[in-house]
Order: C-alpha cells, then structure tokens, then sequence
C-alpha cells in the first residue's frame, strides 16, 4: 500500500472516488430516488442563466444558479428557481436546500423563503458560507 498526493488530481481520478462512494451509497439510497435536475434560460440559442441540482428523496438539493452580468435584475433567477421548485415538487421533493457564499445570494435565497440553518465563519478565507434550507 502507498498514499499519493498530489494537487493535480484528473477526473478520472475523482471519477474512482466518486463511483466507490456510489457503490456504497447504494446500499442505503436507491438510484429511483435520485433525479439530476436543471433548468436553463437561453436568448438566441445562448445560455444566459441556468440552475443546476438534483432530487434526492425529499429533498432537492440545488448546485448551481448563474444569471450572466448583462440580464442581472430582471428576475430571472427566480424563474429558474421557481421552476426548478415546481418542477421538484411534481416530482415528489418536500424540501429544498443550499449554499451560498456571503459575497453571493444569501438575500436572494431569503426573499425566497430559504432560512439560515448553519454558517462557516471565515471561509474561505474572510467570508462566510450560508447553508440555507426551505420547506416547499
């Protein structure tokens, strides 16, 4: 046996990892109730916003939301997010979580309905991490 360390791991790499976690999730979580989820916003073919996650059991488990620079302010986050909801609760979620950085979209998730349940002080280095939860 050898550790390796290295700063420069590849996806295959991370791919191994991440199946023996799988594998072994598995065994308590079946793949029925996990659903990727997405939703995009496209002007000309173009992505110029997106929201990303998945379902897991009750819970939707949101990953990415990005609105490009020029259509920030015309509340398009909010659509993708209150579709990405909608669609979520059609397909069984009852709750939803995420995270966000205190430079990001805490006050965006508040005015949605998501409430504070824990915060990273000091991350990564002088800002906090929200972790956010929302019954839906």
């Amino acid at each position: 046996m050898s550790l390796k360390i290295t700063t420069n791991p590849t996806a295959n790499e991370i791919n191994e990892i991440y199946e023996g976690l799988l594998t072994h999730n598995l065994n308590y979580i079946h793949i029925d109730q996990y659903t990727p989820l997405a939703v995009f916003k496209e002007e000309n073919g173009k992505k110029i916003g997106g929201i990303t996650g998945d379902i897991l059991g009750n819970w939707l488990r949101i990953r990415y939301l990005w609105v490009d620079k020029a259509y920030r302010g015309k509340n398009i986050a909010t659509e993708l997010l209150q579709t990405m909801e909608f669609t979520a609760k059609e397909k069984g979620a009852k709750y939803a979580e995420v995270d966000t950085f205190s430079f990001q979209a805490l006050p965006f998730y508040q005015k949605q309905g998501f409430e504070i349940f824990g915060t990273l002080e000091n991350y990564p280095i002088n800002d906090k991490k929200y972790y956010l939860r929302k019954k839906l």
